[in-house]
């Protein structure tokens, strides 16, 4: 009787031991499908509001900004979709001027080990991971509108309550365009960024230091809130033209800037110009200069190397 006893315990035990086993990597596929979802679901056309200011005074003696506000309509595109890697690429449309800009481009890693740290004068610094740190992560990496890196950081997607959101490890990042070319009393901008969906859209956070890089005095603190909200009112056609047409001389400025950057070791650096002009005018030039595609992407790839210090 013992024996039986015995023998039904060990088949009870193992029964739910490989049931546990086998049910952990669904349980698991399940998350990262809810997280695939979420960042897919910021694909689309939108009208968007870009809200930011400067709240705390933190250095002696300086003057809160006045805050900024800027309206725009932006079609976002899925440029790549595996499971573990989606890139999405914003378009902006200027309805009044009837023109197209090509904008910030994002893209998301499942468990990226490696990640490049802004560390100032254009410098990108090689930083990597342990499996601990990035286990159940995704990495978001920000290019600015050229495809040169921005900002990286890595955080968790959370699934809640009916609410998706993921939330990013404090980054160092370079001046906003809004500012680039406006101040030059800090070089590094410290950020925690989130990203929430929402029903209408999704909405993307930040809470920012402004630091001075040479002594790491920081400025003050400022929030930061850009809202999409999806659209059927506004005629994207060129903006989606314009993406049709050029989508492949990006990928390929992609492909050299990235390619550069994973072979240059612990650092990667850029010129901000060279003969007096910033990378991004000498790329955008291209397209409107020179029709031959086999040639711009030529004259590109000369462009992007002449930059790399």
């Amino acid at each position: 009787m013992n024996q039986k006893i015995r023998i039904a315990s060990l088949f009870i035990f193992s029964f739910f031991f490989l049931s546990s086993i086998q049910g952990a990597p669904n349980e698991l596929k399940d998350e990262v499908e809810k997280d695939r979802e979420a960042i897919l679901a910021m694909a689309g056309e939108y009208e968007v509001t870009f809200k930011f200011m400067e709240t705390i005074a933190i250095s002696k003696d300086y003057e809160l900004k006045k805050p900024y506000l800027a309206e725009a309509t932006e079609v976002v595109f899925v440029v790549k979709d595996s499971p573990k890697n989606i890139i999405l690429q914003h378009v902006l449309w200027l309805e009044d001027l009837e023109r197209v800009v090509k904008h910030w481009k994002q893209e998301w890693k499942f468990e990226d080990p490696v990640l490049y740290e802004f560390s100032g004068n254009n410098i990108w610094t090689r930083r990597e991971l342990s499996d601990e740190e990035v286990s159940g992560t995704w990495t978001q990496k920000v290019y600015q509108v050229d495809d040169s890196p921005r900002y990286e950081s890595y955080g968790k997607w959370s699934h809640k309550g009916g609410m998706s959101s993921w939330q990013g490890s404090k980054t160092r990042r370079p001046l906003p365009r809004r500012e680039y070319t406006k101040r030059t009393d800090y070089e590094i901008m410290m950020a925690v960024n989130r990203h929430t969906i929402t029903p209408s859209g999704w909405v993307h956070e930040q809470d920012n230091f402004k630091q001075v890089s040479a002594t790491g005095e920081i400025l003050c603190r400022e929030v930061g809130l850009n809202d999409y909200e999806r659209t059927d009112l506004v005629d994207f056609t060129k903006a989606k033209d314009y993406w049709r047409e050029n989508s492949s001389y990006w990928g390929f400025v992609s492909s050299i800037l990235d390619k550069q950057m994973e072979n240059s070791g612990t650092t990667f650096s850029l010129h901000k110009e060279v003969d007096g002009s910033p990378l991004y005018r000498a790329l955008f030039s291209l397209i409107k200069d020179t029709p031959d595609e086999g040639l711009r992407k030529e004259k590109a790839k000369s462009i992007i190397l002449s930059f790399l210090k």
